[in-house]
């Protein structure tokens, strides 16, 4: 029985399927039917020759329209853009450097909620292993929470960014920022800053950029735009510099000891290349940005705050004065000034002002201390301008412990543990006043 089954198959295998195909006209795009019989052959040169002589279909908007600009700075072009990536994001924005390719995304939500007095501003910055073609050696192969760095990166983007949000704007907004691909040249947190702030400028958001963030160092007494990462281990200064066009909005320094002229050589250095970021987000921002809408705006009536701080600036004022008062002291005291005020609106009935009264105090106190300490040289605790806080420090403070010791300057306090294990390594444990402890490795010698 098998036999005659296996024969039967082979047989089959043998056979040569045979299609027939209907003598039905071939259709070809702007040329002439054939039928596939021998005049198709000779038909088709000539179908092919008319149909390339067809005019092409209307072109329509491309599904990937994108727009670039670019620019240079230090011998190395940068270049800005969009289109391409999140197209449903309100702003977004490709920034490149080599193979270094930073994406940067904008949105925010379209109502505030009406107790809200601040800016709810939110910067994620992320940096994968994926960037580097690199798969992640954790067990899961994933990654957890936010590193060190990113968090700090997060904040190199979000100090200039914020304080140029139009007073009152209390709308959520957030920036999302990506390392897409990096060759391990450049440092992603100058461009992303950039990116960011060109996705600010594409979208409909109200926002008084744009800045210009640079990273300036020095090897060998002479100035480097942009280093990379290599040239930054021979540097005695990585300076990043964020302006606007004729402003200063942040300085981040790590220096080996140069001198205040140097340092403000690096800075007027900065100031000029970092403005050559902004040119390019405003042509940008003309080719492909959206018109800016009319956001929701919070703020207290010019005759709202002038009551409050013609009722409020005195007492304030006398409390960073007299020097009796303690850091709670005096928080108790700006309260109570706080509540009286509270007090006299209600009975004058005045219910825009009561809506931003606290606002409007901390503002007033705001106000008196940068003016006393701009006018008279003296800080809220009555130092001076070159004058250091309390310093004590203590070793030997457990001694059951192989190593111990305690560090305040003022008010603040830093225990520090020393610990030898059996594994051969020091553990370092610094638990701060009010900060979760953390803990640092080094390597025993002996």
């Amino acid at each position: 029985m098998s036999m005659a089954v296996a024969s039967s198959l082979r047989s089959l295998a043998r056979r040569r399927p045979r299609l027939r195909l209907p003598a039905a006209p071939l259709v070809v795009p702007g040329g002439r039917a054939a039928l596939l019989s021998g005049a198709a052959e000779e038909a088709a040169p000539l179908a092919a020759a008319e149909a390339a002589a067809a005019p092409p279909p209307a072109l329509g908007r491309k599904v990937l329209e994108s727009f670039r600009e670019e620019f240079e700075i230090g011998g190395r072009s940068i270049a800005f853009e969009t289109g391409k990536m999140a197209r449903f994001a309100n702003g977004s924005v490709v920034i490149s450097m080599e193979d270094t390719h930073v994406l940067s995304t904008v949105a925010a939500a379209k109502s505030s909620e009406p107790v809200r007095d601040f800016l709810p501003l939110t910067v994620d910055y992320q940096e994968k292993q994926y960037a580097q073609g690199v798969i992640p050696t954790t067990y899961m192969r994933r990654e957890g929470a936010p590193k060190e760095r990113e968090l700090l990166c997060g904040r190199i983007i979000d100090r200039p960014i914020r304080p140029l949000f139009p007073p009152g704007f209390y709308h959520e907004v957030q920036i999302m920022v990506n390392v897409l691909s990096s060759d391990g040249k450049q440092d992603p947190d100058v461009m992303a800053a950039n990116a960011s702030s060109a996705a600010l400028m594409l979208s409909d958001i109200p926002w008084n950029g744009p800045i210009g963030v640079i990273r300036v160092g020095r090897i060998n007494g002479t100035f480097v735009l942009n280093p990379t990462v290599d040239e930054l281990g021979l540097s005695d200064l990585n300076l990043v510099y964020e302006c606007s066009r004729d402003k200063t909005l942040m300085i981040d320094v790590q220096a080996c000891e140069i001198t205040e002229r140097d340092l403000q050589a690096g800075m007027k250095l900065a100031h000029s290349e970092a403005i050559k970021c902004i040119d390019p987000q405003i042509r940008l921002a003309k080719r492909a940005g959206k018109e800016k809408k009319e956001y929701k705006i919070s703020l207290i009536s010019d005759t709202s705050y002038e009551k409050i701080r013609t009722f409020s600036e005195a007492p304030i004022e006398e409390v960073f004065t007299d020097s009796s008062y303690g850091k709670f002291e005096r928080g108790e005291a700006l309260e109570k000034i706080t509540q009286s005020m509270k007090a006299k609106l209600e009975e004058e009935n005045d219910e825009d002002s009561l809506k931003f009264l606290h606002k409007a105090v901390d503002t007033v106190r705001k106000q008196v201390i940068r003016k006393r300490i701009i006018e008279e040289g003296l800080r809220v605790d009555g130092r001076q301008l070159d004058e250091v806080r309390p310093l004590y420090c203590e070793s030997n403070t457990y001694p059951v412990l192989h190593g111990s010791a305690l560090f305040s300057r003022g008010d603040t306090q830093l225990p520090l543990v020393l610990l030898a294990m059996l594994s051969g390594w020091i553990q370092l444990l610094a638990l701060q006043q009010n900060v979760s402890c953390f803990t640092i490795a080094f390597p025993h010698f002996q």
